[in-house]
């Protein structure tokens, strides 16, 4: 069942920490005031254009396996196909904070302020993440109580683009979920619009499942490791 999920903005809205981090500043001492002021501006802005919409929809483990292979360009080794087998649940979703937003920092930049248009860019790419765990726990709280009360779930969330998943894997993710309902469309060249939204697949099980070590072929060149701080995230939440 395909399943329009309501999206808080509040729930959305990064810290200033996130924003920093997004930009590789994280921890650092003595961040001018200015930049502090920039990001308080970004996010007041993305408190007024942002709206969140989500969808997801429940897959059987046979049914996401046609998915994931999509026209067979996914690397021969990753964590999805390793993890989704022992997995209790699991759902494609797509989810979105609508065009407002990147308009908005186009237009910055296109109009004489590019350090707010930057700094509100960095504030989207950060409350990405955070829609991402948001229909995560949309999710787990939609599933039968007979299976959320049998063991602690987790779930986690892994996008076409990373670990393996090839981008072009949008595709036919896109056909079975069919996110134009809530604006969604993928490009030939496989990029989302609006920018800054994300789609992938639910994964809800014991938290055992989702470790794994970073050390397939394809991490060494990969410049985020959001799976690393996604995993983190996952082991503290309450």
């Amino acid at each position: 069942m395909r399943t329009i999920v309501d999206l808080n903005v509040a729930d959305l809205t990064p810290t200033q920490d996130e924003v920093l981090s997004a930009q590789g500043m994280a921890g650092r001492a003595n961040i001018p005031d200015r930049i502090r002021s920039l990001i308080d501006s970004a996010l007041d802005l993305f408190r007024e254009l942002a709206e969140p919409k989500g969808l997801m929809q429940e897959v059987s483990l046979s049914e996401f396996e046609a998915i994931y292979a999509g026209d067979g360009l996914n690397s021969p080794e990753g964590p999805v196909p390793l993890i989704i087998p022992r997995a209790d649940g699991l759902a494609i979703f797509a989810a979105t904070m609508g065009s407002s937003l990147i308009s908005k920092s186009s237009e910055l930049f296109a109009k004489g302020g590019p350090a707010l248009g930057f700094m509100l860019d960095a504030v989207n790419s950060s409350a990405a993440e955070r829609l991402g765990r948001q229909m995560g726990l949309q999710f787990v709280g939609s599933m039968p109580e007979e299976i959320r009360g049998a063991k602690p779930l987790k779930v986690q969330y892994y996008c076409p683009g990373h670990c393996g998943w090839h981008i072009s894997g949008q595709v036919k993710l896109f056909q079975s979920l069919h996110p134009e309902e809530i604006g969604m469309s993928v490009s030939d060249r496989w990029v989302m619009q609006p920018v800054k939204s994300i789609s992938g697949v639910l994964v809800a099980g014991e938290m055992d499942i989702h470790r794994f070590q970073p050390a397939f072929s394809f991490c060494k060149d990969c410049r985020e490791h959001k799976c690393i701080k996604r995993l983190l995230l996952l082991e503290n939440e309450g």
